[in-house]
């Protein structure tokens, strides 16, 4: 008996070492950059807005800052997320390596380029519409091989992202005349249409990991989140005041009843949580600004920056810094120094928002504080996660 005994290993297998990995899933390498770029977009934004000196760039500055801040970091947020969550909806492959490297490539050319005054701008317009039309296209052909009705409306909305892209382009162009400033605006809300889409689905499903609860949930309000959000888009499409006032104060309704049903206390514990919560707050604050200014002939502004320092910058960063870390194997824990990232972000949200609402004069202190917050908070983040972000998973899973 004793020649055949079972041999029982008592050490700890060693995990396999990391390796570099980059290009294994999409939110690796669009994350990463991502996030830099935040940094690099709000450095040059408060310089320019600072010294009043614009380097030559096929966009004037308040444009160029609001259009990277669309179709530069949210939209490489989006990329990141999309590529990897699709990939889990569908059980298909997305791309990775070379293909990945060649769709990374599409977005961050134009990101360069539009400050090389050599580069003829009709071409550098066709070169920055093209990422989100080929983002749609990879995605869409992968959601219609599964037959997932329930995700349609994503290539259709990054579509519709790149037709207001290429909307902002004529305008530069002088092909037509005043749209730009609307079609950025129809662009950042449907941005939100995203979040509140992707929220919709992720946050109850944080919650139960996390918290061991997962909000009861309310099928009307569930079935009007995203077509309430995309009628907003359609109203100031319209331009008509009051439809856009009523549609935009429907759609506050609609969100913060969504909003309260998610939360519970044990959420203020748990960083990773209340970031999402937070983020998705400013989402429903946007829209209530944007429903009350454009009756009262206030700044527009105001609300623009609710949602993208708040209902974008808060909760992308909350999402970035959970999905990297799942996706690496790691445990869904709040890294050091994490929550502070949060905290000024929210900062910087507050002030950019309330100060200048509060008192206009009071708009160029709110611009510096609110970018020193911002750039700090994701420096903070990007030295946390790179290497996270460029190695392998600990487990020695792939992706």
């Amino acid at each position: 008996m004793s020649g055949n005994a079972i041999q029982i290993p008592t050490e700890t297998p060693t995990p396999p070492p990391q390796q570099w990995a980059p290009l294994a899933l999409g939110f690796r390498p669009f994350f990463l950059l991502g996030i830099w770029f935040a940094v690099v977009l709000m450095l040059i934004s408060l310089a320019g807005f600072t010294t009043g000196i614009w380097h030559y760039n096929y966009f004037e500055l308040s444009l160029w800052h609001a259009h990277e801040m669309v179709f530069g970091y949210a939209t490489a947020v989006i990329a990141g997320f999309l590529l990897t969550s699709v990939r889990n909806w569908t059980g298909l492959n997305t791309p990775t390596g070379l293909s990945l490297g060649l769709l990374l490539l599409l977005w961050l050319l134009p990101r360069f380029i539009s400050a090389m005054p050599f580069i003829p701008a009709p071409l550098f317009a066709m070169l920055d519409i093209l990422f989100l039309p080929t983002l749609s296209i990879v995605l869409g052909r992968l959601i219609l091989k599964a037959e997932q009705s329930r995700n349609y409306p994503i290539p259709i909305i990054l579509l519709l992202l790149g037709l207001c892209n290429g909307a902002v382009h004529l305008e530069v162009l002088a092909l037509v005349d005043n749209i730009a400033t609307q079609a950025m605006q129809i662009a950042v809300c449907l941005i939100m249409a995203l979040v509140a889409l992707i929220g919709g689905r992720v946050v109850p499903f944080f919650m139960k990991g996390a918290i061991g609860i997962r909000p009861e949930e309310n099928k009307r309000i569930e079935q009007l989140a995203l077509p309430s959000v995309l009628l907003v888009a359609i109203t100031i499409a319209i331009g008509h005041t009051w439809l856009i006032c009523i549609a935009a104060l429907f759609t506050t309704l609609i969100h913060a009843i969504r909003l309260f049903g998610w939360f519970d206390r044990a959420i203020l514990k748990q960083p990773m949580l209340w970031v999402l919560h937070i983020g998705y707050a400013w989402l429903v604050a946007g829209f209530l600004v944007y429903g009350c200014s454009v009756v009262l002939d206030l700044p527009i502004i105001h609300a623009i920056h609710a949602w993208t320092l708040g209902g974008i910058g808060i909760f992308t960063l909350g999402m970035m810094s959970r999905v990297a870390l799942g996706h690496t194997g790691r445990a869904i824990q709040a890294l050091p120094w994490i929550p502070t990232a949060f905290m000024l972000l929210l900062l910087a949200t507050l002030v950019r928002v309330l100060l200048p609402m509060i008192e206009p004069g009071l708009l160029d202190s709110s611009i510096h504080i609110s970018t020193s917050c911002w750039i700090v908070a994701f420096t903070i983040v990007g030295i946390r996660y790179s290497s996270i972000l460029l190695r392998s998973r600990v487990d020695g899973n792939l992706g």
